[in-house]
């Protein structure tokens, strides 16, 4: 029976620790690390069309 205990309490734990973390993460504080942004900057002149290419 003290198994059985042990194993409800460590999922219990896990649980809360996992919803913090994803608690924490919804409301931003985390956003730097699961966020990647690209940031491009594309002129004119860099445009290719299939009417340059031979």
């Amino acid at each position: 029976m003290e198994r059985s205990c042990a194993i409800s309490f460590a999922i219990l734990a896990f649980t809360i620790i996992a919803g913090g973390a994803l608690l924490l993460e919804h409301t931003g504080l985390f956003a730097a690390a699961f966020r990647t942004e690209i940031l491009a900057r594309v002129d004119d002149g860099d445009v290719v069309s299939a009417a340059d290419i031979q």
